[in-house]
C-alpha cells in the first residue's frame, strides 16, 4: 500500500460567546499556525464563530450564512496555507433559520463537505434554536482517505458514525462543545468515542472548546487514545496511517464483514415530530 499518512491539527480554542470578530481573527491566527506546523487538515470546535451563543437572544443576527465574509476570510486563509479546514458556525440557513453547521475547505479554499447538525439535544433545547440537519454527507480526500463529520451530541448516536463509515469514511472529526469531555482518558465519554471508533474500525477527532474543559482527543481504529489534549488552548498535533486499518491486533475480531443489514433494515418504526423513530 502506498504511504497513507495523514498530520491533522486538532484546534482546542477559548471562544467569546457572541463575539464573532474575536473568534473569526483567533481562528485564523490558530490555523496559520497550524499550517506552519505542516498540517495537512485543520480541524476546530463547535459553533467557533458565534461562540456556541445558543442561549443568546441575539443568535439569528450573529448567524452568517455560507456567502458571508467570515467564510470567505477562512476559504481565503486554506487556500494561502493550502490545507484542509473544519470550520463551524451557526450559520443562517436559506429559509432564515440557523443551523449548527461544519464546513470542510480544500486546499484550494473550495468548499468541500457542508453539514449540519442532525441530532439537537432537546435536553437544553438545541431543538428550538436550530434547524435540523438531513445528510451525512462524505468526501474523499488526498491518499485514499475519505472522511466524515458528526458534531458534539451526534455522538450518541451509533447510526451517525456507521452510517458514516458505510459511506466509506475512514476519518470522522467531530467538533464540539460540551463538558463531557475532560483530558481523563477513563471517562465515559472517551470510551464512548473510542467504541465509535473501534466498532466502525476508523479514525475519530474529537476536538472540543476550552470553554467546556479542552480534552479533544485522537482515537484509533482499534479503541486506542492516540492522543488527548489537557484543558488549555493549545494546538494537538497528530497523525493517522491508514495502513493500521488494515492491520489486525490479536484477540479482536471482524466486525464490518460480520454485520447481518438484511437483520437492521427492517426496524418497524414511525417518525416523531422532530423527523427521528419510535418504536411501534
Amino acid at each position: 500500500m502506498a504511504n497513507k499518512q495523514l498530520k491533522l491539527a486538532a484546534i482546542q480554542m477559548k471562544v467569546r460567546t457572541g463575539d464573532t470578530a474575536y473568534n473569526l481573527a483567533r481562528s485564523l491566527e490558530l490555523l496559520q499556525q497550524a499550517a506552519r506546523s505542516r498540517a495537512d487538515v485543520v480541524c476546530f470546535p463547535e459553533s467557533i464563530l458565534d461562540g456556541y451563543a445558543l442561549e443568546d437572544p441575539r443568535l439569528p443576527a450573529i448567524a452568517r450564512s455560507v456567502e458571508g465574509d467570515e467564510v470567505e476570510q477562512v476559504s481565503a486563509a486554506a487556500k494561502a496555507h493550502a490545507v484542509w479546514v473544519l470550520w463551524t458556525l451557526a450559520e443562517k440557513t436559506e429559509q432564515g433559520n440557523v443551523a449548527n453547521t461544519a464546513m470542510l475547505f480544500d486546499r484550494s479554499g473550495k468548499i468541500r463537505l457542508h453539514y449540519r447538525k442532525s441530532h439537537l439535544c432537546t435536553e437544553v433545547n438545541e431543538h428550538i434554536a436550530y434547524q435540523y440537519g438531513k445528510d451525512l454527507p462524505v468526501v474523499e480526500l488526498e491518499k485514499g482517505i475519505r472522511l466524515g463529520a458528526m458534531i458534539c451530541f451526534d455522538r450518541h448516536f451509533p447510526e451517525v458514525c456507521r452510517t458514516l463509515r458505510l459511506k466509506g469514511a475512514n476519518l470522522i472529526l467531530h467538533p464540539t462543545a460540551t463538558d463531557w469531555f475532560t483530558p481523563n482518558a477513563e471517562h465515559i465519554n472517551h470510551a464512548m468515542m473510542r467504541t465509535r471508533a473501534y466498532e466502525n474500525r476508523c479514525y475519530l477527532l474529537s476536538v472540543n472548546q476550552v470553554n467546556y474543559g479542552g480534552g479533544r482527543a485522537l482515537y484509533g481504529p482499534w479503541g486506542d487514545v492516540i492522543a488527548i489534549a489537557d484543558r488549555d488552548e493549545t494546538i494537538l498535533m497528530a497523525e493517522i496511517d491508514l495502513k493500521k486499518l488494515e492491520q489486525h491486533p490479536a484477540n479482536t475480531f471482524e466486525l464490518l464483514p460480520n454485520r447481518r443489514p438484511a437483520l437492521y433494515n427492517n426496524w418497524s418504526s414511525r417518525p416523531d415530530k422532530n423527523g427521528g423513530t419510535k418504536p411501534r
